[in-house]
């Protein structure tokens, strides 16, 4: 059985246990998250020993667990090319993203991506609760995740989940009333969606991804409609994406002078999560120096 963990913070949660046995919760008013938790295997109140089995679940369970409370994350959220958070895995056991690589550390709770069906289901025939964590679409959702999962780590615990949202809303301020048009490019050479999360990060740095679709770069365009910042999503040397030969393009030579190009780290793209605040803190100031 599933409990979705809705509306933390947005509504009252009145959980009973209902005549047969089974966990029936109620949520005043839906929130825009939902956190698949199952249930079915006997989970202490208190999980003390978590498993993250993604990257992006790496993120929040590095940021909001307890100390000693973790005992693996993915090979990403443990490597310093892919995360900016690898230095708080130190220490730990690393996984392959499998439920498999770590039935034998013996977690009592497992954090897995939303979508990822196969680990719920095996976690499931296991017997190993596990909380199943959707990608956010938007900022409201980010803060919604954060709350969620701080209280799925650990109930009674919800001010470690209030303390990273006052942090992340404290490194993204407001959204600029002048941005500067932008157009990000990530390694691989292609751009973002204007209204996607990502644009919606970019608007607090000051900047305003151009309303063009999703895609590989077009030079002809950039040539046509040249952005006021052209930001370029440095990747680390090796990783899969890293290839920035598209930059190589006699166009980006003939460039009209006031494009600057801005580069930023990838790592801090990598995951919707609240570690891009600090990044979009940055490139604020250097937003600012630009202006």
């Amino acid at each position: 059985m599933h409990v979705f963990w809705a509306g933390f913070g947005l509504g009252l949660l009145v959980a009973s246990v209902a005549a047969s046995g089974s966990l029936v919760a109620r949520v005043a008013q839906p929130a825009s998250v939902r956190i698949a938790m199952d249930t079915s295997a006997v989970r202490p109140e208190r999980p003390r020993r978590i498993a993250s089995l993604d990257a992006c679940t790496d993120e929040l369970a590095l940021l909001l667990a307890a100390p000693g409370q973790l005992i693996s994350v993915s090979r990403a959220g443990a490597d310093p090319r892919q995360s900016l958070l690898s230095a708080r895995a130190a220490g730990l056991k690393t996984n392959d993203g499998r439920v498999a690589d770590v039935t034998g550390m013996g977690p009592d709770l497992l954090l897995i991506d939303g979508g990822d069906g196969n680990a719920a289901n095996t976690a499931r025939e296991l017997g190993i609760a596990a909380a199943a964590v959707p990608q956010p679409r938007s900022l409201a959702e980010v803060r919604d995740t954060v709350r969620k999962v701080a209280l799925a780590l650990a109930l009674g615990r919800p001010e470690a989940g209030a303390r990273l949202i006052a942090r992340m809303d404290g490194d993204l301020g407001v959204p600029s009333a002048r941005p500067l048009a932008t157009l990000m490019v990530d390694g691989g050479g292609k751009t973002i969606a204007p209204e996607g999360l990502a644009a919606q990060w970019l608007r607090h740095a000051g900047l305003q991804q151009q309303p063009i679709m999703p895609g590989m770069v077009d030079f002809g365009r950039l040539q046509r409609d040249p952005p006021r910042v052209l930001l370029i999503v440095r990747q680390q040397p090796g990783l899969v994406g890293g290839n920035q030969s598209w930059r190589a393009n006699p166009a980006m030579k003939t460039l009209p002078p006031q494009v600057r190009l801005v580069e930023t780290d990838g790592r801090a793209w990598a995951c919707p999560g609240p570690a891009r605040a600090a990044e979009a803190a940055r490139l604020r100031s250097v937003v600012h120096a630009l202006r």
